[in-house]
């Protein structure tokens, strides 16, 4: 009779360990680095952003202009045609004034990644990017420079820009033909892209 009870007592004992074992076998818990890890953000290209306007500045010139028919050329994507300041008699515009440059009309205010300009390829040019969100030459902030610049420049805010004018802002041009011309064959504005 005891003999007996103690096969049934081990008989249930294996029993319930089997079912307690085969119950974890069947529903493993996730493990917890799989749970804490968040998954990997996307991350989007910047986007070309078109101007609806470009147009010669020549803000402390006696017309304010500079070329403004000249200005739809360097903003049309082919690369033979281009837009350029007045020849003048040496790099720092004759001592006439501190800079020209292409306004560009976004339309509306646009976070400015890059922007990247062909100028000529003679060099001696030196470049600013400014934006902002009137098109007074005061509104408009520096946000990145480039000097010596010639062919493809790529000009990179030094911190986030966003605005609804984009000018490239010529303050010392390179020698052309005898005399010295700011040119800029096309201008591609990038905006951040989002995920």
């Amino acid at each position: 009779m005891l003999m007996t009870f103690v096969v049934l007592l081990v008989i249930a004992a294996v029993g319930v360990g089997a079912w307690t074992l085969g119950r974890k076998l069947g529903n493993p818990a996730p493990p917890e680095a799989a749970q804490s890890q968040p998954p990997p953000s996307a991350t989007a290209e910047p986007q070309i952003v078109k101007p609806s306007n470009a147009t010669g500045f020549d803000p402390l010139g006696d017309d304010g202009a500079e070329h403004p028919e000249l200005a739809d050329d360097a903003v049309d994507g082919k690369p033979d045609t281009f837009w350029h300041t007045t020849n003048y008699n040496n790099a720092t515009l004759g001592n006439l004034k501190p800079g020209v440059g292409l306004l560009l009309d976004m339309g509306k205010p646009t976070k400015i990644a890059d922007v990247i300009a062909t100028l000529s390829s003679a060099s001696g040019a030196s470049v600013e990017l400014k934006v902002g969100d009137s098109p007074d030459l005061s509104s408009l902030k520096t946000v990145a420079k480039q000097k010596d610049a010639s062919g493809k420049v790529t000009l990179t805010p030094d911190e986030a820009a966003t605005g609804q004018y984009v000018l490239i802002w010529f303050t010392r041009l390179p020698a052309d033909a005898g005399k010295f011309r700011g040119t800029i064959y096309d201008v591609v504005v990038y905006s951040p892209g989002t995920a």
